[in-house]
């Protein structure tokens, strides 16, 4: 005979035709989270380039723009998530996949943080390269202009030392852009993992009760089988000790008008 677990499978129940919202629903948060988790591979993939590149920026620009794009796939489908958790009237089905999608979403959402705070941290560097080369251009341009004060136009030079500069400067304004872009997208996804948190204990909580009801309501049907198969052995034992005895009180009865007659 096979164990509950193999007969009753929540998964694999086929989707409720009397929800179509919360189908839908299901079905988008399915396919945005098969769509993230290529993201983060791909992202990763980027940082990982990134750092051993120097920082080259059309890998860090790539990188910054993956994420924005995931940044805002979390936030839409962290709302469809959050609706899809406070759907109510729901079935043992529909909890048990509210329960897995808000799982599999905290474990991308986890992930992506992870990845965006490797991608901030590398860009802080890069600014302080960037600003180290500012400093040394500006010195070289100094030395420069003294060692050329009576060979050629100061002016020329000092324009092509302040662009140099200009050029660092731009590209520390850039990146600190995207530093604050990217932090400020961790502390918004943060507070959507918090909510979403809060739900997933609470329905985690209520998925396990009903995994525990259903199965105790299953040991208490395979003890109440069992009694019941007890029972029959019972009374069949009954019904042949009944049979036995009638069986001697007839042998009796027959001996007695035998012994009368005689």
């Amino acid at each position: 005979m096979s164990s509950f677990s193999d007969a009753v499978s929540l998964e694999a129940q086929p989707s409720y035709s009397d929800s179509p919202e919360f189908d839908r629903l299901n079905a988008d948060i399915s396919d945005t989270l098969f769509l993230l988790n290529n993201n983060l591979v791909t992202l990763g993939r980027l940082v990982k380039a990134a750092q051993n590149t120097g920082g080259k920026r059309d890998v860090v620009g790539r990188a910054i723009d993956l994420a924005d794009e995931t940044r805002d796939r979390f936030k839409t489908t962290g709302e469809d998530l959050k609706r899809l958790k406070e759907w109510e009237d729901t079935n043992a089905a529909q909890r048990f996949t509210q329960q897995k999608l808000g799982r599999e979403f905290a474990t991308a959402l986890n992930e992506f943080q992870v990845i965006q705070k490797r991608l901030a941290e590398h860009e802080k560097q890069e600014i302080q390269m960037d600003k180290q080369a500012a400093l040394e251009s500006e010195s070289r341009g100094d030395s420069q202009q003294q060692q050329q004060l009576l060979q050629q136009d100061v002016m020329t030079q000092d324009f092509m030392n302040q662009s140099e500069t200009d050029q660092h400067m731009t590209l520390i304004s850039e990146r600190e852009e995207e530093i604050r872009n990217i932090e400020q997208g961790i502390e918004e996804l943060n507070e959507i993992f918090s909510d979403l948190g809060t739900i997933v204990t609470q329905q985690g909580t209520i998925v396990d009760n009903i995994e525990s009801n259903m199965y105790s309501i299953a040991g208490e049907t395979r003890s109440a089988a069992s009694e019941l198969n007890r029972a029959a052995r019972y009374q069949s034992r009954s019904r042949s000790r009944q049979c036995c005895l009638l069986l001697i009180l007839v042998i009796v009865l027959a001996v007695i008008l035998l012994a009368t007659f005689i």
